[in-house]
């Protein structure tokens, strides 16, 4: 996989992506298309597919898929003319900042183009940093070399097949592409509709939607989508979650929402079905992923 393939650089000036070609030497291309094509292996071999729904944090032995996935005309068009592509060089006495590394193939068949593509996430410290005292050995003695360079890592973070995104890690693979139309978050105007909620009694909305990161805004989008405010009163919720000893106080027939982060954490796991008691030590847990069995 990935034979004679280039190495292309996904750069960002935090408006717009662009695509630039890596140049090097045939021998170093050769080996870091074969560290790609592994890291394939690595991320999805003898793995269980899981289907990603926002939900579930995979094992070491699962990876998530997201489907119909919309892979970029521009990453299209660089795999099908990597010469076209422009190389990776100052612009305006700097280099632009790099969002990640990409190796990818093209294949043609009767049911159109296939596109495999392998991502690495470019991290800060990947930079080789001129500022310091980069001493690389050779015959015996260290030599300071003070050109600008980057490292690149043995890890692929995601991989596009048959319009499909395969990852392990959610909170890498956001790095590379916007998700945001795979995956349900709960926007401004959903966060303070939830804050009037006809069960809910909030003792500062305003701090309640100061509050509201990705995983509150995710949490909220869940027990929206559930409608489980609607299916059922405050009181038998307050009776469900005192089976599992969690506390929830109920104020003229609504659930009073505390001006605590992680108070605030434990009720909505568990108005979106994230708490629970252990069977055999009684426990009560708050879980960060689930995942529905099929039967």
């Amino acid at each position: 996989m990935f034979e004679n393939c280039s190495i292309m650089i996904i750069g960002t000036n935090h408006t717009v992506d662009e695509i630039y070609r890596l140049d090097m030497n045939s021998d170093t291309q050769n080996e870091i298309v074969e560290t790609f094509a592994k890291g394939i292996q690595e991320l999805t071999g003898e793995k269980t597919r899981i289907s990603f729904d926002g939900s579930y944090k995979p094992n070491d032995d699962e990876y998530l898929v997201i489907e119909n996935f919309r892979l970029s005309d521009e990453i299209k068009d660089a795999i099908r003319n990597p010469i076209g592509v422009q190389g990776f060089r100052k612009k305006n006495d700097d280099y632009p900042e790099i969002k990640a590394i990409f190796v990818g193939e093209r294949e043609e068949n009767s049911n159109g183009e296939q596109f495999k593509v392998a991502f690495q996430r470019f991290k800060k410290d990947q930079y080789i940093s001129t500022a310091w005292y980069n001493l690389f050995f050779d015959r015996d003695t260290f030599l300071q070399e003070k050109r600008f360079g980057i490292s690149i890592s043995d890890v692929v973070d995601c991989f596009v097949v048959d319009n499909e995104l395969c990852f392990s890690s959610f909170h890498f693979t956001r790095q590379i592409f916007d998700l945001n139309d795979y995956y349900r978050s709960a926007t401004d105007k959903e966060v303070h509709t939830f804050t009037q909620n006809s069960k809910l009694m909030l003792e500062d909305a305003d701090a309640f939607e100061g509050m509201a990161n990705t995983i509150i805004r995710r949490k909220i989008a869940l027990i929206n989508d559930s409608k489980v405010l609607d299916k059922f009163s405050a009181n038998e919720i307050k009776r469900e979650a005192k089976a599992i000893d969690i506390d929830i106080d109920v104020k003229d027939k609504k659930i009073v929402i505390p001006n605590d982060k992680e108070k605030v954490k434990i009720i909505l796991g568990f108005l979106d079905e994230e708490a629970f008691k252990g069977p055999f030590s009684k426990h009560t847990y708050l879980a960060n992923s689930k995942r529905k069995l099929n039967r």
